[in-house]
């Protein structure tokens, strides 16, 4: 029996193994290719999209509620870390970003694929001119959770060809914000031919701050800030030299165009000899270089003369520019370090200009800075200096800032020779009077903060006032020129009255008595504050009028007027006439 069950196995392995041998002859089956497939249209184009934001929902932040379809090409995504959860998707019209809260989205969405958006139930808003999909946070555009990503976003097909990148000239870019937002071509991909890197040899993104601005110019001097992340796979890399074209995506943060690299690939055919910089000037005093020329020479440790025309300065407070709100192009300024200088006086891009550092001490800051001289602005400067990044764009540095190592238009103003009145009201109204024509408010010295203050608020209600606060006499005998200079801020008043009611005058027959008594010529204030604020600002230079020149009876004199329905508070310090 045992004999006859062993025969049975045997041929049962036998059978076994001629059936398993059947079983793997031959090749295997390869798995199907899945291609996702979309069953619905488009109904709306990525542009109509963008004016549906704009124009109808006047750009505010909005949930959408109705079943808008949009398609595009991934012309970007976060493969190499410059883009953070967030990828760009561009059609025939337009181009949009959209705000994903998923890490590596190019696994899924890779360049060249395809993607049909139901927009019903995410937010369509802006973030500082920058128009996105997403989610709301914080009262804000923000990042679609990653959870509905898939009730949203739907593949079709298999990644085909990217769209070809349109060619972009720097100079067709519009510098309003309100233009800005509105450019078709925001979001899109680009590519800037014939540009060089002004940072050359530097990282493109050091380790030390989350992102870095580097500056790319083109032949006609024109640029654009090149924005890089640290956790990109090519921010340990060098800016290439010389000149190329560089692929990417058009973005702006206010009024600031950036160009986004989608990865070290986009940079092409840099290297090499570059050729002549645009511009002119050799950079000798006779010869200065202008201010294209000067921008495109940064970085190369180079010294010489440079001329162009003040056109604003860096505000006090900023240590690296990022945007033209960084910057005072319009009197009162709040730094003197510093000026602004551009080829044509009415150049509005600061991507445009280059910064000129002006040396604490030096006669350059003293003559050329807009805090104390605001009729500066619009002059020519000539300045010697080095070329080199300042604020982290294009600028001049190491002035050495003594006469003759600049030339400012209309001649450079010494520092004053004859001080004829000096009044800071640190300690109180000096030999200044204060003199009431009308109301029971008048001038009166606040000893806390120095200064001499006049309001018609008092009660909790205005009250109408003229009020005088006038200087003792002058003795102008042999100046030859002389100016009137003062700090001074309002604050409370209407601003339609700010400078009817806060005005100055100068006299020589004033002797005392009430002001109606001598005559008195209205004088411009160059200067005055905001009006909003307590911010002090310096008036500029009050020319005293050549008819008082020689005079010995020289009075000048702060006029406020306030009525029952309004009252602003007028504050003034450092008073000074001198001569230049």
């Amino acid at each position: 029996m045992k004999r006859i069950w062993q025969i049975f196995a045997g041929l049962f392995i036998i059978l076994a193994s001629v059936n398993l041998t059947s079983c793997v002859d031959g090749d295997f089956e390869e798995p199907p290719i899945i291609v996702p497939t979309v069953e619905f249209e488009a109904n709306r184009s990525i542009q109509q999209l963008k004016s549906y934001y704009l124009d109808t929902l006047s750009r505010t932040l909005t949930l959408i509620e109705e079943d808008i379809i949009i398609s595009g090409i991934v012309v970007a995504n976060d493969e190499s870390g410059n883009l953070y959860k967030k990828m760009v998707i561009q059609d025939e019209t337009a181009a949009i970003e959209l705000s994903l809260d998923k890490t590596s989205l190019y696994n899924e969405y890779k360049l060249g694929q395809r993607i049909f958006i139901k927009c019903k139930g995410m937010y369509v808003g802006d973030y500082n001119n920058l128009i996105q999909l997403g989610y709301i946070y914080n009262g804000s555009i923000g990042r679609l959770p990653e959870i509905y990503i898939g009730a949203h976003l739907y593949r079709d097909g298999l990644p085909g060809a990217v769209p070809e990148p349109a060619t972009l000239n720097l100079a067709s870019l519009p510098t309003q914000s309100a233009e800005i937002i509105k450019d078709a071509r925001m979001s899109t991909l680009v590519k800037i031919e014939n540009v060089r890197f002004v940072e050359v040899g530097e990282l493109f993104a050091p380790q030390d701050v989350d992102n870095t601005n580097r500056t790319l110019i083109d032949q006609g001097g024109k640029s654009i800030t090149v924005r890089t992340s640290k956790y990109c796979n090519f921010a340990g890399d060098t800016l290439p030299g010389g000149y190329g074209t560089a692929v990417g995506i058009l973005t702006a943060f206010g009024s600031t165009w950036q160009f986004t690299l989608r990865s070290i690939d986009d940079l092409k055919e840099f290297g090499g000899v570059a050729p002549p910089p645009p511009g002119s000037g050799t950079g000798t005093k006779e010869d200065p270089y202008d201010v294209p020329k000067a921008r495109n020479l940064q970085g190369q440790d180079i010294s010489g003369w440079v001329k162009g025309f003040i056109i604003g300065s860096v505000k006090s407070g900023v240590t690296s520019v990022t945007s033209a709100s960084d910057f005072d192009f319009a009197a009162p300024f709040s730094s003197a370090t510093n000026v602004l200088l551009a080829s044509s006086k009415d150049e509005t891009d600061y991507n445009n200009c280059i910064i000129v550092n002006l040396p604490a001490g030096s006669p350059l800051r003293t003559a050329v800075n807009l805090l104390d001289n605001p009729e500066n602005l619009k002059k020519e400067l000539k300045v010697l200096g080095t070329l080199r990044t300042y604020f982290g764009i294009a600028g001049l540095r190491d002035c050495p800032g003594q006469e003759g190592d600049f030339e400012l238009e209309g001649g450079v103003t010494p520092p004053p020779g004859t001080v004829y009145l000096d009044e800071p009201f640190e300690t109180g109204i000096g030999n200044f009077s204060a003199y009431n024509v009308l109301g029971t408010q008048q001038w009166n010295h606040d000893a806390s903060y120095k200064y001499m203050k006049m309001s018609g608020y008092q009660d909790g209600s205005s009250h109408q006032n003229e009020d005088w606060l006038i200087s003792p006499s002058i003795d102008l005998t042999g100046a030859t020129a002389a100016y009137i200079t003062f700090d001074h801020t309002i604050n409370k008043g209407e601003m339609a009255n700010l400078q009817s009611n806060h005005t100055l005058w100068i006299s020589t027959n004033y002797n005392g008595d009430t002001p109606s008594t001598a005559t008195w010529e209205q004088l411009t204030i160059p200067v005055y504050p905001a009006g909003n604020n307590w911010v002090f600002v310096n008036s500029g230079k009050a020319t005293v009028p050549a008819s008082y020149l020689g005079q010995q009876n020289v009075r000048i004199a702060f006029k406020y007027l306030c009525s029952d329905n309004e009252s602003a508070t007028w504050e003034i310090k450092k008073v000074k006439v001198a001569n230049d």
